[in-house]
């Protein structure tokens, strides 16, 4: 069987039990010939009892915001250029062979057709009647163009039952509106075509191209045995067994670190009260000078303090030694607010 150039068949793969899959394309220029194609092979699978469906194709350039308010872009369409055909194995294997004949066959008949469509057209018949009087050649393109697609569809419906009757012309009308009686005449004088004659090496051959391989069937690792509950666990003998049984160093769980709090007693970048550090050094405060904390310089859009707010105490922490004046001229002195100062658990003065 020779590929044909109207159809693309791939390779059928198995979609369920005993039911295979396959999707055909149509490659042909015009987007008109190729939907005849699809009708054509439409048809053929209904006589070979085959499922058939036109898929939907998605329009990569649409958008709610296209669709509503944009340039009407739609959501999708049925594509034409493609027929997705399901049927038994030996079934669609008698189709796709047959595929390939009737469609080679139809348009051959199609073209036969439009050749006698033209053989009218320059005849003496056709130019006495005055049929083409009004007819340039751009509508005379035109007008075969048509006759040709009418005369396939007509040889398509002559698949299933044959044609009715030889096909007879009336030269009152134009050819072009008799596209049934000469396809009906082409039908007749060729023999017609059967759709079931198929030669029993072309089944065979779609046979052998078929997978058989269950897609939904994927292979898995084995499940691993579940422990036992009276099973008692194995240590390591050295460190190095142990390394292996805990698996690699990247996979291990990470030791969580607690954050610094402010306030904390002991680690670097601790902060320490000030009560604490005159409970805790008293002689390493008393060998230092007295601090005292400049308040900040007023930021331009801060609004002006209030007239009622208290002043800041100064607050001496103890265990601080006294001047010969009675004030600890050594110790720490911070300025701070009043309900801060009262917080303290030191003596202030």
């Amino acid at each position: 069987m020779s590929p044909s150039s109207y159809v693309e068949i791939p390779r059928p793969y198995l979609q369920c039990p005993n039911r295979f899959d396959v999707e055909l394309a149509f490659p042909a220029a015009s987007k008109a010939r190729a939907e005849q194609h699809q009708r054509l092979a439409w048809e053929l699978a209904r006589i070979h009892d085959v499922e058939a469906r036109t898929p939907y194709k998605v329009n990569p350039r649409w958008s709610i915001y296209e669709e509503n308010w944009g340039n009407g872009q739609r959501h999708g369409w049925l594509n034409h250029r493609r027929l997705e055909v399901h049927g038994t194995p030996r079934a669609l294997a008698r189709y796709l062979a047959a595929l390939n004949h009737v469609l080679t066959s139809i348009e051959r008949l199609a073209t036969r057709a439009a050749r006698a469509f033209g053989c009218w057209r320059r005849s003496l018949l056709a130019q006495v009647s005055g049929h083409l009087d009004y007819e340039d050649p751009t509508t005379l393109r035109i007008r075969a163009k048509d006759f040709r697609a009418a005369a396939l569809r007509h040889l398509t419906g002559f698949l299933a039952q044959g044609a009715p009757h030889p096909g007879h012309r009336d030269n009152s009308r134009p050819l072009w509106e008799q596209a049934a009686a000469v396809a009906s005449e082409v039908w007749h004088e060729t023999g017609g075509i059967d759709p079931w004659a198929v030669p029993e090496e072309d089944v065979e051959q779609q046979l052998a191209r078929m997978d058989h391989t269950d897609l939904s069937i994927v292979d898995q690792q084995p499940a691993a045995p579940e422990p036992q509950a009276d099973a008692v666990p194995v240590l390591p003998d050295t460190v190095e067994e142990f390394l292996v049984m805990s698996g690699p160093a990247h996979q291990a769980p990470r030791e969580h670190v607690p954050a610094e709090r402010p306030g904390a007693e002991s680690g670097p970048g601790t902060l320490i009260g000030a009560w604490q550090l005159a409970l805790q050094l008293p002689g390493e405060l008393s060998r230092r000078p007295s601090v005292t904390v400049p308040p900040n310089p007023p930021h331009p859009d801060t609004p002006p303090a209030r007239q009622d707010r208290q002043p800041a105490r100064e607050v001496v922490a103890a265990g601080a030694p006294p001047d010969s004046d009675g004030r600890a001229s050594q110790a720490l002195v911070v300025l701070l607010g009043p309900r801060a100062a009262e917080d303290l658990p030191v003596p202030i003065r």
